[in-house]
């Protein structure tokens, strides 16, 4: 369970609670990431299926110690990855793979193919072990 605080309202929830809370706020959807310490990774926990919405809110679910675990907002998604691409400036996300883009055009157009699919992650192979990188 994390505290959630949108619109300066705060909600202890869990992730599989969003859902309901979109649905009795129909000009919100939220999106959850969550950063997997071990591996250094980010994964998208949650996606929502509403993408035409009024507000559109990422959150970064972290977790604490003693396995509390607190939603942090992403203010910049595109920060948030941006050590995904060579790129020097802001980039285009896509919330459902977490691929940068460096034009809207570029991003607009994959995502017709991207959200046909459930939500993924790539995991790259590990650059220092030899066996992996075969």
């Amino acid at each position: 369970m994390g505290v959630l605080n949108l619109l300066g309202l705060s909600f202890s929830m869990k992730t599989r609670d969003i859902p309901r809370f979109e649905k009795q706020n129909p000009f919100i959807s939220v999106n959850v990431l969550y950063y997997d310490v071990e591996n250094r990774e980010i994964f998208v926990e949650y996606l929502s299926p509403h993408k035409d919405r009024e507000k559109d809110v990422n959150l970064l679910l972290l977790q604490g110690e003693w396995n509390k675990f607190h939603y942090v907002n992403i203010t910049s998604m595109s920060r948030l990855v941006s050590d995904r691409t060579k790129h020097h400036g802001a980039t285009y996300v896509c919330n459902a793979c977490m691929h940068p883009f460096t034009t809207r055009q570029a991003h607009d157009n994959y995502l017709e193919y991207c959200l046909k699919h459930p939500a993924q992650m790539t995991i790259y192979p590990n650059a220092e072990d030899e066996d992996e990188c075969t």
